[in-house]
């Protein structure tokens, strides 16, 4: 497994945590999926130094996207604040529809060694089979079945696509030695 992920320290330094980088896991023995040493670091930093993500299906796109438990309250702040901005400019407000989303997020525990297992229910609604893309994306990362993240369109998906594409490659060819 290869790939690169760097973060803050949500809660030590005050800073936000930030996931910039990508990684990849096959699924392995018991159906288990393996976080990469570097984005696992920063996900125990953002949950309280306790070996356990945050995850739900991604509100705009095909995949799921994953966390540390302090987004959780950051993500509450940005509903409230848009609710708030909504009604102070006579609109009308998002909240309700936003707020569905801490229905749906799921604790995700992992082990020292970053193995876990996604629940059937979350697999199912981001098409995830035998490998998972994980792409960074500022405040959470997502995790990506390669065949759906191949279908996306847009000049925006170039960058994620070809790396996706590497990962695919060099697991392949470790599969065949």
């Amino acid at each position: 497994m290869r790939g690169h992920f760097s973060g803050g320290h949500a809660g030590v330094t005050g800073s936000p945590v930030i996931y910039i980088g990508q990684g990849f896991s096959p699924k392995g023995d018991k159906e288990r999926f393996v976080l990469p040493a570097d984005v696992r670091k920063i996900v125990t930093e953002a949950s309280a130094n306790q070996n356990v993500m945050l995850a739900a299906k991604h509100e705009e796109w095909d995949c799921l996207f994953a966390c540390g438990t302090s987004y959780s309250q950051q993500l509450a702040e940005e509903i409230r604040a848009e609710h708030a901005q909504a009604i102070a400019h006579g609109q009308p407000s998002q909240r309700s529809k936003r707020s569905l989303l801490f229905g749906s997020l799921m604790q995700v525990n992992f082990d020292n060694s970053g193995r876990f297992v996604l629940p059937a229910h979350l697999k199912q609604q981001a098409r995830i089979t035998d490998a998972l893309y994980i792409h960074g994306t500022l405040d959470f990362f997502t995790l990506w079945s390669p065949e759906v993240l191949m279908e996306q369109q847009g000049p925006e998906w170039i960058g994620p696509q070809a790396s996706c594409a590497s990962f695919l490659a060099a697991a392949n060819s470790r599969g065949r030695k």
